[in-house]
């Protein structure tokens, strides 16, 4: 009792330094200092109902911590500074969230799935560009995302504030000045009453970029001998890509009732690369070839996502999502290999397949809220018709594919100490290849997840949950694809989908100018569907196959230190892996170590900003995927409505590369990935914000849905 009562004096002491004077319609309350750091926002609320932070500028930088998410509210300089919802974002240095340079996008450490949301409702990257810094309230960050949430590593909702009148005008262009390479987004909004009426787009071209690979490929025959082809890179090598998007939105806000949301979404890709180079047999009288390998993808990609939110009597929500989907794409391998002396054709494959797919997704969710304890439960069902023409072997292959999934999850706080949710999912799966046998399966997908606070600034938390997988037509497709004159690949009809296992311990301490989570998880996926290579005749088939299990050992550190309030903030999150994969004919090991770390320097309107991104490689089955070693420094002045910067990327470096190794006894390799895009990348950064005639009110919307194609590509290297 003491503590609330000291608790609500000092928040009572924050409040009493603001004007004295009545608030009108446009004021905003001035906090001279408000450093909530620390704070759990949860012993306060189980005495305070509720304490409207919406129009509180917060001067230093906040930092709460509640019982399933932590909320950031950025400053007053951090909103000065920023010009759009994603460079906000880079200065709250969240442990953990990465933002790429080259493309904008947003993503974890570990490339699990991150759910980005605004007032709870499925967003993309560019639409967290599009928010306006003023109209955000704070940045709620879910590290342990509930059951509804599927398979999200972590959740980023942005609590915003939306204007009732006026309009802005917004837009980033980064053009480089020594390379063929660009990001450009522009967006619109106008404001009237409770609707909001948007457009935004954005291209990123990529042109006359140079790419290299070499290549170790390890054989060994059916007879036991073994031998060893190389590939080095020749000029001629390069990618392009022309991307593109565009966004109409709609949104319905009446904030103490409902919400209602529509959204129409246009997306193109379109790539190209092409590598050549010269294959060497290294045996004794080994021949050489020279090789081109050319490939070329091209999507379109329309969608129509519908959102609508009533918000009931008694802390009651019901939720409603409607999602439609259609993509069209063109994927193209052309790969040839002609002796070197004479140029005769040794090799020659045309591989290119055109694929459909149109899907629906629709969920409905209930939310119930108690003093001490929530209620959720939904259901959602998504069924996606699939075609994939594989032209050079005159094949059309069909599924029907439909994923259905059930859940209910209950929160509950026990005291001051004691937190903790149960929760109880089922999927049930059914695909339909056309002429093929048909297959249903589910699973059950229970969930854990109990905290122990501490004290006032640490808490300790375990996590369980059982998760499920998704199987794709490309993974049953028995249509078989050459990569090269030795080998190919095909899918496997009889895979089954798997359950994984994670078991987690989290230890979290916040106080003052410091954050920090310390953690360690363990998950293991019997029946893993993986690849595997064998020899069939004279060919190395490589399929696809439910395997004996996948194991990963992670421990990791999350730091961020406001050291300098307002000027200097680190953030830091290093970590180690270990993975075991134990297949049906291989067991492998592999360690390593990774870290993200950047630097935010602001004062006087210049920001001095630096990343430091090391490999975070991933191994599944026989295959280590590489990661990207990254580093960059920006310097950026603010003026007003604009915002002017330069930017360099690995500007310490003199070669750019990405690895990735196959440990097949049969057809393993080596492989480096070179390219001059990001290497010494200079480019300039012009941001601007320009609002007229804007006032706000708050909503939330919380179901975040959208639908993955079920697109091929051909097979390649």
């Amino acid at each position: 009792m003491i503590k609330k009562v000291l608790l609500l004096a000092g928040i009572l002491a924050v409040f009493s330094t603001t004007k004295a004077h009545p608030a009108t319609d446009n004021d905003t309350i001035e906090v001279v200092y408000a450093d909530t750091t620390g704070i759990d926002i949860d012993s306060i609320e189980a005495s305070i109902d509720h304490i409207e932070l919406d129009e509180v500028t917060v001067e230093a930088s906040a930092w709460v911590r509640k019982a399933d998410r932590n909320l950031l509210f950025p400053n007053a300089q951090q909103i000065k500074q920023s010009k759009n919802g994603l460079q906000l974002l880079q200065k709250l240095q969240i442990p953990g969230i990465v933002i790429n340079p080259t493309d904008n996008s947003i993503s974890l450490t570990d490339k699990s799935e991150l759910s980005l949301r605004i007032n709870g409702r499925p967003v993309t990257e560019k639409e967290i560009q599009g928010i306006s810094p003023e109209q955000i309230i704070r940045v709620e960050y879910i590290d342990n995302p509930g059951i509804r949430y599927g398979e999200a590593g972590a959740v980023l909702d942005f609590i915003i504030k939306t204007p009732t009148s006026g309009g802005s005008f917004m837009g980033n262009f980064t053009p480089s000045l020594n390379r063929g390479w660009g990001q450009y987004w522009t967006s619109v909004k106008v404001n009237t009453g409770k609707s909001e009426f948007s457009y935004s787009g954005w291209f990123a071209p990529r042109w006359n970029l140079e790419m290299g690979r070499s290549n170790t490929e390890r054989y060994e025959l059916a007879d036991g001998s073994r031998y060893v082809r190389t590939e080095q890179s020749q000029k001629g090598s390069g990618f392009e890509a022309w991307h593109n998007g565009h966004t109409l939105n709609y949104n319905f806000l009446d904030p103490q009732k409902q919400m209602f949301n529509a959204s129409l979404n246009f997306n193109n890709n379109n790539y190209k690369n092409k590598y050549k180079g010269i294959l060497t047999d290294e045996r004794p009288g080994g021949i050489e070839n020279n090789m081109y390998d050319r490939t070329e993808y091209i999507s379109l990609h329309p969608s129509l996502n519908l959102y609508y939110q009533n918000n009931l009597k008694k802390d009651q929500l019901i939720m409603a999502n409607l999602v439609t989907s259609y993509e069209t794409s063109h994927s193209h391998r052309l790969y040839n290999e002609n002796d070197l002396a004479t140029d005769a054709p040794m090799v020659n494959i045309d591989n290119l397949i055109k694929g459909k797919t149109f899907s629906v997704l629709g969920e409905v969710d209930y939310e119930k809220t108690w003093k001490n304890s929530r209620l959720t439960a939904g259901i959602r069902h998504t069924q996606s018709w699939i075609q994939n023409k594989y032209v050079e072997q005159n094949t059309i292959d069909r599924m029907n594919q439909g994923n259905s999934y059930i859940f209910g999850e209950y929160w509950l706080r026990l005291g001051n100490h004691f937190d903790g949710s149960v929760g109880l999912g089922y999927s049930l799966y059914h695909y339909a290849p056309q002429n093929r046998q048909s297959h249903t399966y589910s699973i059950w997908r229970p969930r854990f997840t109990a905290r122990y606070t501490i004290d006032d600034y640490s808490s300790l938390r375990f996590n369980f949950v059982r998760m499920g997988s998704v199987i794709t037509l490309d993974m049953l497709s028995p249509v078989v694809q050459d990569i090269d004159g030795i080998q190919q690949s095909t899918g496997n009809p009889d895979v089954k989908p798997y359950a994984t296992y994670k078991y987690e311990l989290q230890y979290q301490y916040n106080r003052g100018i410091f954050y920090g989570k310390l953690g360690a998880f363990y998950t293991h996926a019997p029946g893993a569907i993986m690849p595997e290579k064998y020899w069939v005749g004279d060919k190395i088939l490589s399929r696809v196959d439910n395997q004996k299990n996948a194991e990963e050992l992670r421990f990791y550190l999350n730091t961020r230190i406001n050291v300098i309030p307002g000027w200097l903030t680190l953030s830091a999150a290093p970590g180690w892996h270990r993975y075991w994969m134990r297949g049906n004919t291989y067991t492998h090991t592999y360690n390593n170590f990774f870290i993200d770390a950047s630097i935010d320097i602001s004062h006087w309107g210049f920001t001095l900003n630096g990343i430091l991104q090391t490999n975070f490689n991933r191994f599944w089955g026989e295959t280590l995927t590489g990661g990207e070693n990254v580093h960059g420094i920006k310097l950026s002045y603010a003026y007003k409505d604009w915002n002017f910067g330069i930017m360099v990327l690995d500007p310490f470096i003199n070669n750019y590369k990405v690895k990735s190794e196959n440990w097949n006894r049969y057809a393993g390799y080596y492989r480096e990935t070179t390219t001059n895009m990001i290497k010494q990348l200079l480019t300039l950064d012009i941001s601007w914000n320009i609002n007229w005639g804007r006032k706000h009110e708050a909503g939330q919307q919380r179901i975040n849905n959208s639908i993955n194609s079920g697109s091929v590509n051909a097979a390649g290297k």
